[in-house]
Order: structure tokens, then C-alpha cells, then sequence
């Protein structure tokens, strides 16, 4: 047998336990979108590959080019590390005829086929290590959409879809009180069932994505329980009422529910229901909309509440550009911002390179366009990205005066500006939909489903948080009615530092949204920064405030008074 025919038939062996490459990757990729990274598989055939010779690649999937960098200096760590037992137990499986000496190194050979640096093992001969090793060990990460497979589909929203259209209410206490190959079974059968049902949703979508192998043995627990946190609350609050048609809105929305996809032509998609549900009750027929999101639980503890918005800050498809050009002395607001943009990152090459050319081309009177190739080029790694974009370390030359003009003309033009206000928080929260809806029994929510799985062993399941169109509207139409247009507050998140500040700690502007002059309710809080490549523009992420007084709680406390369930649709 091959040596890297011994290695991949010996991978779980090799790295078990505390060195498990599942764990590892698992974690790394907690609690960082750019690092949706997906579970590792070593059975699939896209993750891990026989190369030429002795070469065996493992390809982890994940989202961000630049983690990918990234990645590959923390499995680096990882084997160093643990270096001592990984080389133990590759001896041990190899079985080599002599002795055998190990070198690692993060690189980017040219047989790899990588656009990007991985991570190299590689077992030589002792005293061949100038000759071909007897096995090299790649840890070439790839992106989410690349390698055989492809992306698998978020199945959270078809899988909620289809329990929804069921009427299956799950019992989680019932399958926890289950153990080893019942537990196991039972949780196998919902999924498999799921997967039959699938066929029966208009516009299904993410069928893929129910089992996390090829085979369709392992099924994703993981989405199962955020979908089982919505469709058991969505169950409850129908009642009595029958579930007719189930739909997904993520393809094409259906001829019968297209009535619904409505909004002002500024805003594409303005109703963001992921699926919608009809149903009767009361000999009556009704449409929910579910604008669907999730979250996981840590220590019994649900996660903050998802990002709620992401949106281009500037360019063509641009929030704030677009609001820009149609006040007054926008237009010079715009060219301050794309001034500010081309002299920093200029600088940032010039930082970089030590020199005032770059391939043959003087630096200074490159346009934007060449100079955001360059600088995504150049800038690769996350750490020195961060640190270029703070304007630190070897860059402190060079302040980030593009992030400063963002902020300058954001504070300038927004603040204090109640039209901003309502057309942010209505894209956000749909609070307007009702009046393109006249006489519909449409209903809309927002909800986030609450789940994870436990050691393999325990499927959390708490409630979603709900945030009902109606009450939100309600909700805002008072807080709107505020008289002054002081109580339309934009300030800098308590105890962070924008990019260009001296001390900061990350790439980002920092902001929250408030109303109210006295005791004012802290909205959404947003976050500028840069999503990827530098070629792209930054964005506005937008969550759910956590700051005292928040918009969730004023929203918990009045729903509290307010009658749900099958009441609901009297």
C-alpha cells in the first residue's frame, strides 16, 4: 500500500482525541462569520485527496481567502504544538524501513495548485531530506463554493419549512432521554422523513445541505434544532389552524405569493420573508411571512441575535452613497470619501513595498481600480490587513484617513437626521409593509431560531425570539413620533475605537442607533469594516443593540402585555 493510500485510510487514528482535525477546525471556525468553516469529513472525498506521488491534500473548506491564509499559520501552531504525538503516531502507521526526520513549513509551492499558502508536513529519509519524502502532508484550505461537492445548501430554512408543512411538533426531552443507536436513529428518521417531505415545499432549496455526508448518514443536528426552535413556535401559535402551502421565496417567489413581494422600487426584495406560510383558521386563510435567522447556544446560554443587515456602504449598490447624492452637498461628501480612499491606499502600498513604483508604475499616480488589485494582493494576510487598516505597527506613517472621512461625513450627514432614521429602520424591520399591503391577511415576523448540539449527545432547543411585524411597527410609530430632531442620536459604541483611532483593537467604525431625548432606546448598533477583499466595498453589518435600553427589551416588555398565539389571527 502507498504511503499516502496508509496515511488517509489511518487520518482518524492519526489525529484523534484532543488532536481530532474535526475539533480543531470546529473551533477555529466559532464565533467568526469570515471563518464558516465546513465540518470536517475525513470519509469525503472532497476533503481529503490522494495527490501525485506521496502527497495527501486535506481540504478544508471555509469562507474568507484571507482565513484561508490565516488558517494555515494556525495549523502550523496546532502541529507544533502537539508536534511530538502527531509524529509519533505517523511513524506508527507508516512503519518506515529506517529512520525518518520531519519538516513543516506555511508555504506555496508551486506542484500545490494553491492560490493561497497551506501548510506543509513532509517525512524524509534520514539523510534524504534532499530528496523526494516518503509522504508530504498538505493542509490547503479552499473555499466554500470550491472542490469537488461544491457548497453545501443552509438547510435551516427548508428543513423549518418542512416541519412547519408537517405539523410535527418534536418532542427534544423525549429524543435526549434516548441513548447510543436509538438516540441516534431517532434523530435520522425526523431528517429522513424531512428529506422526502422536501419535494412538497414551492421553491425548495438547500435539500443538499439535510446531511453533512455523501453517504446520508450524518444529518445536520446542528440546523435541525434551530429549525425545531421555529417550527414548534410557529406550530403553537397556529393552533387549531391547518397548514395548506408552504413556500420559499429564495429562487423565485410563487405566482399565488407574489401578490406579497412588494416595497418601494428603491429597495429590491423589500419583503425579506424566507418563507411563507398559508394556512386556515377561523374559516379564514392567512399568510405569515418568516424572515428567518439563527443563532446557537454556549454554556446553555443563547448567542447574541444574528446580523440582521449587510449592506454596500458605498458604490453603485451604496446605502449611504445613494442617500448622499440627493442631499445637499452630497456629491462633494462622495468625492471627500473617494479622495481620502485612493491617498490611503496608496500609502498602503507604498508601506508595504518600501518604494514609490510597483511594477514599474509610479504608485502616486495609479488609479483607484489598480490601486485596490495591488493592495488586495498585497494584503492577504489577516493580521497585516488589520494592522494596515488601523494604521499601526509598520503602517503608522500611514493613518487610516479613508475610514476618517467615512466617519466625518456619516456623523455629519446622519446624525440628527429622522428621514435616515426611518428609511434605516425600515429596511431593517420591514416597518412599512402594511401599507403596501392594504387589506391582505398577510401577517410578517422576524424570527430567530434558537438551537445547537451538544457533544454529539444533546440537542438544545430554546425558544425563538419573535419580533411580529405589527407590534414592531406600533412600536416605532411612537418612538417616531418624537418631536426633536436631537432624538435621533448616532454615537460611537461605548468603549470602542474606530480604525483610525490611536489604540484600536480592530478595522472597523463603530456606531449605535438611538431615539429619544430623554432615556432614549438604543436600536441596532452597526459595524463598518471590510468583508473580505479589499477590491469590494466595505460594509454596514447591522445587529440588534445590546447597550442598556435596548430596542429587544422595550420590544419584549410591550409584547408581554399583547395576546399571541391562535388569538392572534382573530
Amino acid at each position: 500500500m502507498a504511503n499516502s493510500d496508509v496515511i488517509i485510510s489511518n487520518l482518524d487514528n492519526i489525529f484523534s482525541g484532543t488532536l481530532s482535525l474535526e475539533s480543531f477546525y470546529r473551533s477555529y471556525g466559532s464565533g467568526n462569520e469570515d471563518r464558516n468553516i465546513e465540518q470536517w469529513d475525513s470519509k469525503s472525498t472532497a476533503m481529503v485527496v490522494k495527490g501525485s506521488g506521496s502527497k495527501v491534500v486535506l481540504k478544508p473548506r471555509i469562507k474568507s481567502k484571507q482565513e484561508r491564509e490565516h488558517l494555515a499559520k494556525e495549523t502550523k501552531t496546532f502541529y507544533d504544538r502537539n508536534k511530538e504525538e502527531i509524529q509519533k503516531k505517523i511513524i506508527e502507521y507508516l512503519n518506515p524501513e529506517t529512520p525518518v526526520v520531519f519538516s513543516s513549513e506555511v508555504s506555496k509551492r508551486g506542484d500545490s495548485g494553491s492560490s493561497v499558502n497551506f501548510f506543509n508536513i513532509r517525512v524524509f529519509k534520514e539523510g534524504k531530506e534532499g530528496g523526494n519524502p516518503l509522504v508530504s502532508i498538505l493542509f490547503q484550505a479552499k473555499g466554500l463554493s470550491n472542490g469537488e461537492g461544491g457548497k453545501k445548501s443552509d438547510p435551516h430554512e427548508l428543513m423549518t419549512a418542512c416541519l412547519i408543512l408537517e405539523m410535527n411538533k418534536i418532542n427534544v426531552d423525549q429524543i435526549n432521554s434516548k441513548n447510543g443507536e436509538t438516540h441516534d436513529k431517532s434523530i435520522k428518521d425526523i431528517v429522513d422523513k424531512l428529506s422526502t417531505t422536501a419535494s412538497k415545499i414551492q421553491g425548495s432549496a438547500g435539500l443538499d445541505g439535510f446531511y453533512l455526508d455523501s453517504n446520508k448518514e450524518d444529518p445536520d443536528v446542528v440546523n435541525l434544532a434551530k429549525a425545531i426552535s421555529v417550527s414548534n413556535y410557529i406550530i403553537d401559535e397556529i393552533g387549531s389552524g391547518k397548514v395548506q402551502t408552504v413556500w420559499q421565496t429564495g429562487t423565485k417567489w410563487a405566482q399565488e405569493v407574489n401578490k406579497f413581494n412588494v416595497g418601494p422600487k428603491t429597495i429590491k426584495n423589500y419583503n425579506s420573508s424566507d418563507i411563507i406560510v398559508k394556512f386556515n383558521i377561523n374559516k379564514a386563510t392567512h399568510y405569515w411571512g418568516l424572515s428567518l435567522k439563527k443563532r446557537g447556544i454556549t454554556g446553555g446560554t443563547p448567542d447574541v441575535e444574528p446580523t440582521l443587515l449587510n449592506k454596500p456602504l458605498m458604490g453603485s449598490r451604496g446605502f449611504i452613497e445613494k442617500n448622499l447624492k440627493s442631499m445637499r452637498g452630497g456629491p462633494s461628501s462622495i468625492k471627500k470619501i473617494e479622495d481620502a480612499k485612493l491617498k490611503f491606499f496608496r500609502g498602503a502600498i507604498k508601506a508595504k513595498t518600501k518604494q514609490t513604483e510597483y511594477k514599474n508604475k509610479k504608485i502616486d499616480q495609479m488609479q483607484i481600480k489598480d490601486v485596490l488589485k495591488v493592495v488586495d494582493t498585497l494584503f492577504t494576510e489577516r493580521n497585516d490587513k488589520s494592522t494596515m487598516l488601523r494604521g499601526q505597527g509598520e503602517y503608522a506613517q500611514n493613518p487610516n484617513i479613508y475610514f476618517k472621512a467615512i466617519d466625518e461625513v456619516f456623523m455629519k450627514n446622519f446624525n440628527n437626521n429622522k428621514e435616515f432614521f426611518e428609511e434605516f429602520m425600515d429596511l431593517i424591520f420591514k416597518i412599512k409593509l402594511d401599507s403596501y399591503l392594504e387589506g391582505a391577511s398577510f401577517h410578517f415576523s422576524l424570527i430567530t431560531g434558537t438551537g445547537d448540539y451538544k457533544n454529539g449527545k444533546i440537542m438544545e432547543v430554546q425558544p425563538p425570539l419573535e419580533k411580529e411585524g405589527r407590534l414592531t411597527s406600533e412600536i416605532f410609530r411612537k418612538l417616531f413620533g418624537a418631536p426633536h430632531k436631537d432624538s435621533f442620536k448616532i454615537i460611537q459604541q461605548d468603549n470602542r475605537k474606530h480604525a483610525f483611532e490611536q489604540g484600536a483593537t480592530a478595522a472597523k467604525l463603530f456606531y449605535t442607533m438611538m431615539i429619544g431625548k430623554k432615556n432614549p432606546v438604543s436600536i441596532v448598533d452597526l459595524e463598518v469594516r471590510y468583508k473580505g477583499a479589499l477590491t469590494s466595498e466595505p460594509q454596514f453589518q447591522v445587529f440588534m443593540s445590546v447597550r442598556q435600553n435596548n430596542f429587544s427589551q422595550l420590544y419584549k416588555k410591550i409584547a408581554s402585555t399583547k395576546t399571541f398565539g391562535p388569538d392572534r389571527w382573530k
